[in-house]
C-alpha cells in the first residue's frame, strides 16, 4: 500500500469516527428523557403533566445553614411559617438566604425529590436560554424579526403589523396578538401546528404597545429558539442552562410539531427552582461560570413595559415589583407555583402547590408577598 493510499485511509477513517463521535453526542441517548421525542404521548394537548421522582441527588451542590447564622430571627417568622402550612395543596417552601438554604420543608405528602409542573415559571426559563442563544450568537438584537427565524410560517402574511413582530414583542408580551389566556388554549387542543395557529389570530393592537398576556406567545418564542440555535428548548436548556446547575427536567411538554413548550408544562422539584432563582440573584453566575450573560439577567428583570396593577413592571418574562424599600423579580405559575428573588436581601423564596383542587391561585402569590411584608423582611437584620 503506497503512502498516500494509507494516509488517505488514516483520514477517512478520522473523519469517520468525528462524525459517529458527534451524532453520539447528540443522540437522544445522551439527552434526558423529557427531550425524547418518542416517550411522549402522540396526543397532545396544550397543558400537559408528567411529574415524576428526580433520582438526580443534588445534596453536594447545596449549603445549609441557619435563619440565626445568616441574619434572619426565627422567633420573628415563626406564626408566619405556620400560617403557610395551613394551606391544603401547598407542596413545598424554601428560603435561601447569602446562598444558603436556611429553611425547607415538605407539605401534604410531598418530598424534596418529587418534580411538580412549574406552569408559567417555565417562561422565566425561557428568558434565560433566549440570554444563552444571544451570547452564542444565535440572535443580533430584541428588535429582530420574529419572521426571519419562522420564514415559513409568515410565508402567507400580508399585515405589515405582523410581518414587524420582534422578538422584544414576543419577550414583554406586547406582541398585539388577540389571544385569551385560559380560552385560547382550548382550540389548540385541535390543532395540529400551534404556532401557525397563534400566529393566525387577529392582531388586536399594535405590536410593541401594549401588555397582554399570552402564554401563546411564549410558544412562538420557543420555536423561534429552535429554529435559531438548531436544537430544541428541551436540550439546549439541558446543554447550557441545566447541567451546569445540576438540573434535569422530569417533563417537558411539547406540541404536534415537536416544539417543546415555552411557559408551561416544565416539571422542575423546589429544590431546582431555588437554584435557578438563585442564579439570577448572582448575575448568571454559578460556580465561577457566567452561564447566563449577565447584561442579559438586568435586562430581562429590568422594567420593559408598563402593565399597571399592582407590579412595578414586567420584563424579559420575569414580573417586577417593590416589597417595603426593596425591588424584587417574580418568576410565576399558576395554582400558586411562585419564585421570587430580592437581591438586595440575598433572598431567595419558593413555593410549590397542588393543582389538584387548586382553585386559589392569586390567593397563594398573595399569601406569599404578605408573609416576606409582614414576616420574613422585618425578621432580617439589615441587607
Amino acid at each position: 500500500m503506497t503512502t498516500t493510499i494509507r494516509d488517505t485511509l488514516i483520514i477517512c477513517l478520522i473523519a469517520l469516527a468525528w462524525l459517529s463521535g458527534s451524532v453520539m453526542a447528540q443522540s437522544p441517548a445522551d439527552l434526558p428523557r423529557a427531550c425524547d421525542l418518542e416517550n411522549h404521548p402522540q396526543q397532545r394537548r396544550f397543558y400537559q403533566r408528567g411529574d415524576a421522582p428526580d433520582d438526580l441527588s443534588d445534596d453536594d451542590l447545596w449549603r445549609i445553614s441557619t435563619m440565626i447564622e445568616q441574619g434572619i430571627d426565627p422567633a420573628l417568622v415563626a406564626n408566619g411559617l405556620a400560617r403557610l402550612a395551613e394551606s391544603p395543596t401547598r407542596l413545598s417552601l424554601i428560603l435561601m438566604r447569602n446562598g444558603h438554604i436556611v429553611y425547607e420543608q415538605y407539605y401534604n405528602g410531598s418530598h424534596v425529590v418529587d418534580s411538580n409542573n412549574i406552569a408559567s415559571v417555565s417562561k422565566s426559563v425561557l428568558s434565560a436560554l433566549v440570554g444563552i442563544a444571544f451570547d452564542q450568537g444565535a440572535f443580533t438584537t430584541v428588535d429582530d424579526r420574529v419572521a426571519d427565524y419562522l420564514p415559513d410560517y409568515f410565508a402567507e402574511a400580508d399585515d405589515p403589523r405582523l410581518l414587524g413582530l420582534r422578538l422584544r414583542d414576543l419577550l414583554t408580551m406586547t406582541h398585539g396578538l388577540a389571544w385569551k389566556e385560559n380560552e385560547s388554549e382550548r382550540f389548540l387542543n385541535r390543532s395540529r401546528d400551534w404556532v401557525a395557529d397563534i400566529l393566525s389570530l387577529p392582531i388586536s393592537n399594535e405590536p410593541g404597545t401594549l401588555f397582554h398576556y399570552s402564554t401563546g406567545a411564549s410558544h412562538v418564542m420557543s420555536a423561534v429558539l429552535t429554529e435559531a440555535t438548531g436544537m430544541s428548548a428541551c436540550e439546549f436548556s439541558h446543554r447550557y442552562l441545566f447541567e451546569p446547575l445540576g438540573i434535569e427536567a422530569e417533563f417537558w411538554g411539547v406540541d404536534p410539531m415537536g416544539y417543546f413548550t415555552g411557559g408551561h408544562s416544565l416539571s422542575m422539584t423546589a429544590r431546582e427552582m431555588a437554584r435557578f432563582g438563585q442564579l439570577f440573584l448572582q448575575e448568571g453566575r454559578w460556580q465561577g461560570e457566567q452561564v447566563i450573560p449577565g447584561w442579559w439577567v438586568v435586562a430581562s428583570t429590568s422594567p420593559q413595559v408598563d402593565i399597571g396593577n399592582n407590579y412595578a413592571g414586567y420584563g424579559y418574562y420575569w414580573w417586577l415589583n417593590h416589597i417595603a424599600a426593596y425591588d424584587m423579580f417574580s418568576a410565576l405559575g399558576a395554582a400558586g407555583q411562585i419564585l421570587h428573588v430580592i437581591p438586595e436581601l440575598e433572598l431567595v423564596l419558593v413555593t410549590t402547590h397542588s393543582f389538584a383542587g387548586n382553585p386559589r391561585d392569586y390567593a397563594e402569590e398573595a399569601e406569599s408577598y404578605q408573609f416576606l411584608w409582614n414576616d420574613l423582611i422585618p425578621a432580617i437584620d439589615g441587607p
